[in-house]
C-alpha cells in the first residue's frame, strides 16, 4: 500500500510539474525558390516552467518531418549549442524562435498541412476547458 501511494505521490508531483508550458505560437514559411519553403515556428513559453525545448519536431504536410534548433537568445548552458530564447521583460513569457535549419523541398503543387503539437499547454485558458491536460498545436497551411 505504501509503494503505491508512493507512486501516486510521484506522478501527481510530475504532472504538475510540466503543466503549464506553451501559451501561444505561430507558424509561418517562406518559399527560397521552386518548391522549397523555409519553416519557422514561434512560440511563446511559460519562462517560470521547467518545461523547455532546445528543438521543436515540425510536420510538413508531406508525411516528412524535421527537428528545427531554437535560434533566437543567448547560447544555452542547458540547450548547447543551441539558444535558450528571449524572455520578455516584466513578464514570466519568453519568445522562442525555430527554423528549419535546411528549406524543406515539396515534391510540387499541393496543400501540405504544416504542423507541430506538444503536450505541454498552459493552464487556466478560458475557452478551453481543462486546458493543462490539452496538447498545444498550431498549424499553417501551405497552398
Amino acid at each position: 500500500m505504501r509503494k503505491l501511494l508512493f507512486l501516486l505521490f510521484i506522478s501527481l508531483i510530475s504532472i504538475g510539474a510540466f503543466a503549464t508550458h506553451n501559451r501561444a505560437g505561430e507558424i509561418t514559411y517562406r518559399c527560397v525558390g521552386g518548391y522549397s519553403y523555409e519553416v519557422t515556428v514561434t512560440t511563446y513559453t511559460k519562462i517560470s516552467s521547467p518545461a523547455d525545448r532546445c528543438e521543436l519536431v515540425v510536420y510538413f504536410g508531406d508525411g516528412d518531418s524535421a527537428t528545427l534548433p531554437r535560434i533566437n537568445g543567448p547560447l544555452s548552458p542547458n540547450c548547447s549549442p543551441f539558444r535558450d530564447g528571449d524572455d520578455i521583460p516584466g513578464t514570466d513569457i519568453r519568445k522562442n524562435i525555430y527554423v528549419t535549419p535546411v528549406p524543406h523541398p515539396y515534391p510540387g503543387p499541393g496543400e501540405y498541412d504544416i504542423y507541430m503539437c506538444d503536450p505541454n499547454r498552459n493552464s487556466g485558458i478560458i475557452n478551453i476547458p481543462n486546458s493543462v491536460n490539452q496538447p498545444f498545436y498550431i498549424e499553417s497551411l501551405l497552398v
